[in-house]
């Protein structure tokens, strides 16, 4: 009967290893996807296997550009063991020859690997990094198409790379395309489900979501933070007058407009028909005054253009309710409550201006006068912040 060699051995118990990673990879996937992994977790995950299963010190995913012009990492491991991204960029051309990813994603490869990397490089590239040994496989979605690319390298001839491992890697990036495919399709129904698709804000739910998260985080660390609920005055004369298309246009230039007016961190949302609101984290009640103003002058500043055959805009104005947690109770609700009761007062007021703001305590709620120079430094936080 035939023995087996050493080698032939340690080959078979490579690749059960190596089985029993991607097993466990596609289990941990699966898993993560049911509780909402991150694409970043996912690279994380392929990584961390493909070194344990392959026994590679180093491991990259690279993503092909929404332009198609280059290859960009994503995520990889550095000399350290360190996790990186968008450190390396590989052009994406026509010519053959240029580099391993851009003759894979123009199909003159299928892979590329070799273990004599540097009778390849010219001498600048020898010395940034000393990989002997490196392979690259694509990364593909249905249909075939090349979103990306999975590559390892070794740093010494220790450890050559065989069409074996080739093999492995195909199989582990043909996983990591279809996990892919799944994350983003999730991601996109996630999206449309916290989304309002005609102004492309935030919708009503994603934002309740967020002002009862804040206001949770506002309870525990002792910070402030502000509402503020905006209604179109008179909108439905619009409509009357020009039909829903003009005002649906009307709506989307409101949006724009409110979401030039705030930071990155706050969440701007159209929470009904002619109905908006803001969250606005970190914001005392000076800068949420502040801003108030700051909203009704861009609004009055920026009237939408109507079609042509009548006037060049519509003159039309906001209400502004504002409220804003300062401590006790965390009551998404009463927050509401409040910045809903400032904003009838704008209303009762003749419209087109902001109501006084609310501010839910311990105990009760009191309004608010307007910022005095007490408060100046908060105003001039509040315009470096939204400039």
């Amino acid at each position: 009967m035939h023995s087996l060699t050493n080698d032939q051995m340690n080959r078979i118990r490579q690749h059960q290893r190596l089985l029993g990673q991607e097993v466990l990879m596609y289990q941990r996937v699966m898993a993560g996807m049911r509780r909402g992994i991150s694409m970043e977790s996912l690279f994380k995950l392929t990584i961390r296997s493909v070194q344990k299963g392959l026994g590679f010190k180093r491991c990259g995913i690279f993503l092909l550009d929404p332009d198609g012009h280059a290859m960009t990492l994503a995520l990889g491991i550095d000399r350290s063991g360190h996790f990186e991204k968008n450190k390396d960029r590989f052009p994406i051309v026509r010519r053959r020859g240029t580099n391993a990813f851009s003759d894979i994603v123009n199909g003159y490869l299928r892979f590329f690997f070799t273990n004599h990397l540097p009778q390849r490089q010219h001498k600048s590239d020898r010395q940034r990094v000393p990989v002997r040994s490196t392979a690259v496989v694509p990364i593909q979605v249905g249909g075939g198409k090349i979103i990306g690319a999975l590559a390892v390298d070794q740093l010494n001839a220790s450890r050559l790379i065989t069409r074996s491992d080739v093999a492995s890697l195909f199989n582990v990036a043909t996983q990591v395309g279809l996990a892919f495919q799944s994350l983003q399709a999730h991601e996109k129904v996630v999206k449309q489900s916290q989304t309002d698709p005609l102004t492309g804000l935030s919708n009503r739910r994603f934002f309740e979501k967020a002002l009862s998260e804040e206001l949770k985080r506002c309870e525990k660390t002792g910070d402030s933070c502000s509402l503020v609920l905006a209604d179109l005055d008179y909108f439905k004369k619009v409509n009357d007058a020009y039909g829903h298309d003009i005002g649906d246009e009307f709506l989307k230039h409101m949006a724009r407009l409110f979401h030039g007016c705030v930071r990155g961190l706050d969440t701007v949302a159209r929470i009904g028909g002619e109905e908006f609101a803001l969250l606005l984290p970190d914001t005392p009640p000076a800068s949420a005054q502040f801003l108030v103003q700051r909203l009704l002058r861009q609004v009055r500043a920026n009237p939408p253009r109507l079609p042509e055959g009548g006037p060049d805009s519509y003159p039309l104005t906001v209400s502004l309710g504002v409220s804003n947690y300062g401590r006790g109770k965390a009551d998404p609700r009463q927050m509401f409550k409040l910045a809903d009761q400032s904003l009838y007062q704008a209303k009762d007021k003749g419209r087109d201006c902001a109501g006084k703001m609310q501010i839910l305590t311990g105990k009760r709620s009191v309004s608010s006068r307007p910022p005095g120079s007490k408060n100046r430094r908060q105003i001039q936080d509040r315009i470096r912040d939204t400039a």
